[in-house]
């Protein structure tokens, strides 16, 4: 009987925040992060990252598209398969994968040894995406497809920061059959989806659900970088679906399967998250030319003012700047954390107002490293502006 993941995390939301300063203006609070003990291979609370190791448990890890990239030959949406699920099934079985590492033991009488997760098919030159915890720390993968047959796959571009990597098989196009993806920003609470990938080692495993959240946020295990925008559902995602497809009526993908809520180690409790669809559709050019992918940070924990708060420091809204990070970007542009109950407030960057944390955090996202930024901020009761030049997520600050 297969171990359930070995390692996970537990998170609560909103975005991390710090602790609330003494002061009477402004405060926060920090988001906490456990790291689960581990006691015979069961996971004890938090968010389980669905793949399963060698041992039987699982590996620890866990931005709209604007460029049109195609991802096959035929981009025309389908229409809405609404009949009968096993038409939807039918449609999109080959696009998904399964994704072994470490040595498999061919024997039929010897038990499976390889880690186990899922990858997505997205076009005829033999792109895969999956979760970059499924093949962290491997450069060859065996990839297994639904007719049985197997190729060996190069990992190629990563992005830890985002949990997104690309694997790279050669054989001919008609070996393959791509997926369509679609456009997750339209995504909406409620709307029925399906699951896709290996859970335990069984192949072409099936589940249905509704999106039950949109916009969630969990820090990667690899790098602690905030992934944002996470889509939560309740469809049954279990170790071995990691890096498998979250589909809509329409057979088109949505979002990658990452992680599971679990906190007391029972399995599946009704939440899963998946990475959605346009993060990793934004970086496509540069996974498949296999790349790394750097993301920019300006060194802040913040929090949104509220109503009152804004009112009383007399601006319309901004993000309340409780500590600055030493050497950070932030930290060279003279930014000031709370002290005393006093801070500066970061009203708006580059002309976009920051009504709230998540703002700030999308829009440093959606830039690049090395890119500079102007801050406008409040400070002691006027409004300055402050130049930032964004410095990579991985660096030291």
């Amino acid at each position: 009987m297969a171990e359930e993941a070995d390692l996970d995390y537990r998170y609560q939301y909103p975005e991390p925040e710090p602790e609330r300063p003494k002061g009477p203006r402004f405060g926060a609070t920090f988001l906490t992060v456990i790291l689960s003990m581990i006691v015979g291979g069961a996971i004890v609370g938090g968010v389980t990252w669905a793949i399963e190791d060698d041992d039987g448990g699982g590996s620890a890890t866990t931005i709209t598209d604007n460029t049109g990239v195609p991802v096959s030959d035929d981009n025309e949406a389908p229409a809405a398969i609404t009949s009968d699920l096993t038409e939807l099934y039918e449609s999109v079985r080959d696009s998904v994968v399964r994704i072994t590492t470490g040595e498999v033991d061919s024997s039929p009488f010897s038990l499976p040894q390889e880690g186990l997760g899922s990858g997505i098919v997205i076009d005829g030159e033999g792109n895969i995406l999956t979760n970059f915890h499924v093949v962290r720390g491997f450069e060859e993968v065996t990839v297994t497809f639904a007719d049985g047959s197997t190729a060996t796959g190069d990992v190629v571009g990563t992005d830890p920061g985002n949990d997104v990597a690309m694997v790279k098989v050669s054989v001919g196009s008609d070996a393959l059959s791509p997926a369509k993806l679609g456009d997750s920003s339209a995504v909406r609470i409620g709307e029925t989806v399906a699951a896709l990938g290996n859970p335990f080692g069984l192949d072409g495993t099936f589940t249905t659900g509704v999106i039950s959240g949109t916009g969630r946020t969990l820090a990667s295990s690899s790098t602690g970088r905030p992934i944002r925008n996470l889509l939560q559902t309740d469809t049954a995602v279990n170790p071995g679906n990691s890096g498998g497809a979250l589909f809509n009526l329409r057979g088109e993908v949505i979002g990658i399967n990452t992680a599971i809520e679990n906190p007391n180690g029972s399995g599946f409790v009704g939440i899963a998250y998946a990475v959605p669809i346009n993060t990793p559709k934004r970086f496509l050019t540069e996974l498949t030319s296999g790349e790394t992918i750097d993301h920019p940070r300006l060194g802040i924990s913040g929090r949104t003012l509220s109503p009152a708060e804004a009112e009383e420091l007399d601006v319309p809204y901004g993000v309340a700047v409780i500590s600055v990070d030493p050497d950070s970007a932030a930290d060279d542009a003279g930014l000031r954390p709370s002290q005393n109950g006093d801070g500066d407030v970061i009203v708006e960057i580059d002309g976009q107002p920051m009504e709230t944390f998540e703002d700030l955090a999308d829009y440093i996202d959606s830039r690049s490293t090395g890119d500079d930024v102007t801050l406008k901020v409040h400070r002691d009761g006027e409004d300055i502006e402050l130049q930032a030049t964004l410095r990579s997520w991985d660096s030291s600050a």
